[in-house]
């Protein structure tokens, strides 16, 4: 006996195939844009709680010179962040402390052949020299700067280009150890959770839809 045809439209095609393969990149695009969506919702509670979103607090230290951050590249940043502060408390109270942001080339020759020390998050990275700086106060057109002794707070508006965060003893005496968080302030976080979260439950909707219609076919 001849097997009996299959009726028309059922069975696997290819345009099934695509659709259910489209479907679950989508899906994946979805979830992934719900978890940023998610993740500023929480970054924008904790700011609006204390005003910025902080990180935790560090103690670097070195014998040089200087602590400098890496450079930090801030093109375009400006767009969803609008305020950096730094917030430092020296181990020693009761000596005075400086901090200022600058153009990351203009730290480079400053701190070029001196003992400094560079810090990335928790990684610290020496750099041996035998020169000794010049007073920071006056050493560079500072963008931003505080100085004092025991705490201080330094904020900076944001603004394109490359800088690099140093703080120093304000008689550019070598040795130092602070305790230091930084935070941003972010106006934008809530206007780009809500686009994150709409686009990814809107994409979603579409995974959905490419996922079901060829499963139930």
């Amino acid at each position: 006996m001849a097997p009996t045809p299959a009726p028309a439209g059922t069975g696997w095609t290819a345009g099934r195939i695509l659709a259910l393969a489209a479907g679950s990149v989508l899906l994946l695009i979805s979830l992934a844009l719900i978890a940023g969506g998610a993740t500023l919702v929480w970054a924008d509670t904790l700011q609006i709680h204390s005003g910025y979103v902080t990180t935790t607090t560090v103690t670097y230290s070195t014998s040089g010179y200087a602590l400098a951050s890496d450079s930090i590249t801030m093109h375009s940043v400006g767009l969803f962040v609008d305020e950096v502060r730094i917030r430092i408390t020296s181990s020693d109270p009761s000596r005075p402390l400086f901090a200022g942001v600058a153009a990351s080339g203009s730290v480079e020759r400053y701190l070029s052949g001196v003992s400094y020390t560079t810090v990335a998050g928790h990684e610290v990275t020496d750099h041996p020299g035998t020169g000794v700086p010049a007073a920071p106060a006056a050493a560079l057109p500072w963008a931003a700067r505080a100085q004092g002794i025991g705490n201080l707070t330094l904020t900076w508006a944001v603004r394109d280009g490359d800088w690099t965060v140093v703080v120093m003893n304000t008689d550019a005496r070598s040795g130092l150890s602070v305790r230091a968080d930084a935070g941003i302030s972010a106006l934008a976080l809530t206007w780009l959770a809500s686009e994150l979260l709409a686009d990814g439950l809107l994409t979603g909707l579409v995974a959905g839809v490419l996922i079901v219609v060829p499963v139930r076919l």
